[in-house]
């Protein structure tokens, strides 16, 4: 009977240590496999899982930032900074019809114009946290006239789930990661994917 209750102890403890927090918004669920928590800036990244951060068709994160305080002068000042370090990028603040908040819409692309990535991004000001900056990105390896519609269509779709979305942890059973053969399929190169 001690060896049963030994192996279930060991089995419970491998699910446990596997686990692997999952957030979603709207229904695109997404697994974490970034974390930074050594500096004072931390950061969460989330993809689907069996994508890499090499290689993602969607992305959102979490940062956080101690000494900032003004949510729509970050948006402001990021959203000013991306056609600067990104020069065929377009950037626009709305504000969100049902929720007033302020949301950074831009779209960006790499150096040979090979992949696009679109991001909304909304932040907000917590007291003894920081600035907590919420991100969700889609990236296109293909850009040809179908990057019109379907940047549209991703639009449509997420806007109204990523304003409400929680960015709430949950745990889940630990999958790889690993890109599989039905993930996106890599470009030659790829750039920096914060702006």
């Amino acid at each position: 009977m001690k060896s049963i209750h030994s192996l279930l102890l060991a089995i419970a403890f491998t699910v446990a240590a596997k686990a692997q927090p999952t957030i979603a918004i709207g229904d695109v669920k997404l697994a974490l496999v970034f974390t930074s928590k050594d500096s004072p800036e931390s950061i969460r990244e989330y993809i689907p899982k069996g994508e890499s951060l090499d290689y993602w068709s969607r992305m959102a994160s979490v940062r956080v930032f101690p000494k900032e305080k003004k949510p729509l002068d970050y948006l402001q000042r990021v959203g000013a900074r991306i056609p600067r370090t990104h020069p065929a990028a377009r950037a626009q603040l709305l504000k969100h019809d049902k929720t007033g908040d302020n949301i950074l819409d831009f779209l960006m692309f790499t150096a040979d114009s090979s992949t696009a990535e679109w991001n909304l991004m909304r932040a907000r000001y917590e007291k003894g946290k920081g600035l907590i900056v919420y991100q969700y990105a889609a990236r296109f390896y293909t850009v040809d006239k179908s990057l019109g519609p379907a940047i549209v269509a991703e639009r449509l779709k997420m806007i109204d789930p990523f304003e409400t979305a929680s960015f709430e942890e949950i745990k889940e059973a630990n999958q790889s990661l690993e890109p599989t053969p039905t993930s996106v399929t890599p470009p030659a190169a790829q750039e920096s994917r914060r702006p």
